[in-house]
């Protein structure tokens, strides 16, 4: 619709709610794990999460067409002239990779570590905790995609059309629905392979962190060798001071104990977090 000439605006927020309608009847009727049907105490931190991330990188993507408009397209370099759907793929490739390399420094960098760690602090895998992440990693993740695009002058459709795409996407690669995606695992982030990244001890989870596309994994090596159905049993259980509610789960990141460091083999991307801080 938006190739046709529609605005994202007119299109993009509907089609987003009805997106979040099906998966949830899906989860009802398709459960992958009957178990993570039920509330578990999270269900509040989470829509807290998926209110604050949406309005988030909702509002990038407004900021991003205003900052377009008033610099009218940076270097100039992008390639308007193809079609939109084609712009849309070039646009999504560049906004992954910039996502795949932050997630993935993320296990490796302290600081990042704390921020990220929040999402993997879910004892269940559902379509709302996809967006169960701290505000601050929601600007971090986007930043080398979208500076990438702006210098290059992509349109804000592009960027706009995305932020959905990856939006819906999540809500399928968390959604607690029995599906197989076949061959197509070779090309999209999807909820058999990202049910591994979320096991409950830190070292088990260094690899598969493709958001939209897992190509990047299959190409840089760090695709985990996991096939067939995860454990339920998800979590993370070397953060066990991790607070349940969401304005604590802000603060967290920000008050932990000193000391802590992460250890990481260089060559295999093998890390130890090591408990409170010791």
């Amino acid at each position: 619709m938006v190739a046709a000439g529609a605005s994202y605006w007119r299109v993009g927020p509907f089609i987003l709610m009805v997106a979040a309608i099906v998966v949830m009847a899906l989860e009802r009727l398709l459960p992958h794990a009957r178990i993570w049907q039920r509330d578990q105490g999270d269900t509040r931190t989470d829509a807290w999460h998926f209110a604050g991330n949406l309005a988030v990188n909702q509002a990038s993507a407004a900021l991003y067409a205003v900052v377009h408009a008033k610099t009218g397209g940076a270097l100039g370099l992008w390639p308007s002239n193809w079609p939109f759907v084609v712009q849309f793929v070039l646009g999504a490739l560049i906004l992954d990779l910039g996502l795949y390399a932050i997630h993935r420094a993320s296990h490796m960098v302290p600081f990042l570590w704390r921020l990220h760690a929040i999402h993997h602090s879910s004892r269940r895998l559902y379509w709302l905790n996809g967006q169960r992440r701290h505000l601050l990693h929601e600007l971090l993740e986007g930043t080398p995609g979208f500076l990438a695009l702006g210098v290059l002058g992509a349109p804000p459709n592009v960027v706009a059309c995305y932020m959905a795409a990856l939006t819906l996407h999540l809500m399928l690669q968390h959604g607690n629905i029995d599906y197989r995606a076949g061959v197509l695992r070779y090309v999209f982030a999807v909820a058999e392979l990202h049910r591994w990244h979320h096991q409950r001890l830190y070292a088990d989870v260094q690899g598969n962190y493709g958001a939209l596309l897992s190509i990047w994994d299959y190409l840089l090596g760090t695709a985990l060798p996991k096939r067939g159905d995860a454990p339920l049993d998800v979590g993370m259980d070397d953060e066990p001071d991790m607070p349940p509610d969401y304005v604590g789960q802000l603060r967290w990141p920000f008050a932990r104990a000193p000391g802590a460091r992460l250890a990481c083999d260089a060559h295999t991307d093998k890390c130890d977090w090591p408990l409170n801080g010791e």
